[in-house]
């Protein structure tokens, strides 16, 4: 009994010591101020026509390899498929700003509509 409480102690010290300073940015949060910063930067590039999206690898029979995910409300996506989509930005997950016209061309994929991007920027959330 005594050597598991000592033990306890032991790693509770231990993990109040490490150091933060090597810890991934993914584990990072973000200060008040820089949720701000983005929310302000959020909205001039909402200003200035873009759209805020997420870049989607599907393997899928009837989706498209690479699409845009959109926000419509709180609970649903809409997707876009981009025919002219660079490599650079063929990372699942990958979050961007977007501009795009809609493309004259038929349906390539079920779940979107064919776009042309205008224009595209990594989009750092």
């Amino acid at each position: 009994m005594f050597s598991k409480t000592v033990f306890v102690i032991f790693s509770i010290i231990m993990l109040s010591c490490v150091s933060t300073k090597n810890r991934p940015k993914y584990l990072e949060t973000n200060t008040p101020a820089e949720i701000e910063a983005k929310k302000i930067i959020g909205a001039k590039m909402m200003e200035a026509g873009y759209l805020p999206g997420r870049i989607i690898y599907s393997e899928e029979a009837d989706e498209c390899q690479y699409s845009i995910q959109f926000k419509e409300d709180s609970k649903d996506f809409y997707y876009v498929d981009p025919i002219n989509l660079s490599e650079e930005f063929y990372n699942d997950g990958q979050t961007v700003w977007v501009k795009f016209t809609e493309a004259k061309i038929e349906k390539r994929c079920e779940k979107a509509i064919p776009v042309e991007i205008l224009e595209i920027l990594n989009r750092d959330e």
